[in-house]
């Protein structure tokens, strides 16, 4: 049976890791559900920092989709997330800038990884948030959307070789660069990176986080295949009580909790969780006994509303056939208002 490695002792937050058949996590206003298709090895990872370079108002999230050996998706998981910090520590405080930084961060990790000489590659969608900012870019065919009052807002384009600027830029015909990759930008495929018909400089896209946003969806192609952008926002909306937001949703599940440990009257409970609403647990949950389909997290946190809605995702795009690696990760904004 196929189990967990440990998770790195690096960082209390910081988790990227192999995956197993199925796995999942929640953490402070943020879930991730994975699933392995139907290849013999799990070729998705991920990366979340809820806070990014020790700042609770600074976060990293990245999902990543390898193809060949797996050594690409891995070096990404390992080392992207730390060149988007180096590179946004100079940074200036204007859109170009920031947009700069990124993509070399991006070209940084390209071009180390391409020094080991590896074959394999890998796709990559990455969100930085901070100072009341997303910032979201992308290699290849995994997708950051965007519910926006309930309406579905793609912040990247997928970067297929069918796509009409793609198609101009490679100067090929045909539907798979090469007739092998389906992608156009990606970290590593040396061989493609060759010709230029692969390249490694991301799209960035730079917005400012107003009321109205709700949260992201954050996946692999194993979900976009099979599940369009407004499709995946209204599944997330439906799994949340009627009328609530993400947040007040983790409310209730924190007074259901207390509800069923404590031995307090129920209203001591709600004055106690309505005093601490802006003080949501954060601490890191530890791992449990590992197995085939095991789940990261807390016990209070297993029947969370984020990881509900991932896996509902999940769920959603094996029924409707996806035989890819899927992985699912939902980021509420809330946290991140003023």
């Amino acid at each position: 049976m196929d189990l967990l490695p440990p998770i790195p002792p690096k960082s209390d937050d910081l988790r990227f890791r192999d995956l197993p058949h199925r796995s999942s996590f929640e953490g402070n206003g943020f879930g991730v559900v994975t699933r392995k298709g139907k290849k013999m090895f799990m070729d998705d990872s991920y990366v979340t920092d809820p806070c990014f370079d020790g700042s609770s108002k600074k976060s990293f999230f990245g999902v990543y989709d390898g193809h060949g050996d797996g050594k690409a998706v891995k070096y990404v998981a390992d080392n992207l997330h730390k060149n988007v910090l180096e590179m946004m520590k100079n940074c200036k405080e204007g859109k170009e800038e920031k947009e700069e930084a990124l993509k070399a961060a991006y070209l940084k990790t390209d071009r180390d990884f391409l020094e080991k000489d590896f074959k394999s590659g890998a796709c990559c969608v990455t969100v930085l948030i901070q100072d009341q900012e997303i910032i979201v870019s992308n290699l290849g065919d995994c997708r950051a959307v965007l519910c926006r009052g309930g309406v579905a807002v793609a912040l990247t384009s997928d970067h297929k070789a069918g796509r009409e600027d793609e198609r101009q830029r490679i100067k090929h015909q045909a539907w798979r660069v090469a007739g092998a990759l389906a992608v156009s930008r990606s970290i590593g495929d040396a061989d493609l990176k060759k010709k230029k018909w692969v390249i490694a400089e991301p799209e960035t896209r730079v917005l400012e986080i107003e009321e109205d946003m709700e949260f992201l969806v954050i996946a692999s192609d194993g979900l976009w295949d099979v599940v369009n952008n407004q499709e995946a926002v209204e599944t997330v909306l439906k799994a949340l009580p009627q009328g609530k937001t993400l947040r007040e949703s983790e409310y209730e599940n924190l007074i259901q909790g207390f509800d069923n440990l404590s031995p307090f009257p129920k209203r001591s409970r709600l004055s106690l969780v309505q005093e601490q609403k802006e003080v949501l647990p954060v601490e890191s949950p530890k791992p449990e006994k590992e197995s085939p389909d095991r789940e990261i997290g807390t016990s209070a946190s297993k029947s969370g509303t984020i990881k509900a809605a991932c896996k509902k995702l999940v769920d959603m795009a094996v029924s409707k056939g996806s035989r890819d690696d899927i992985t699912v990760m939902i980021v509420d904004l809330n946290r991140y208002k003023c």
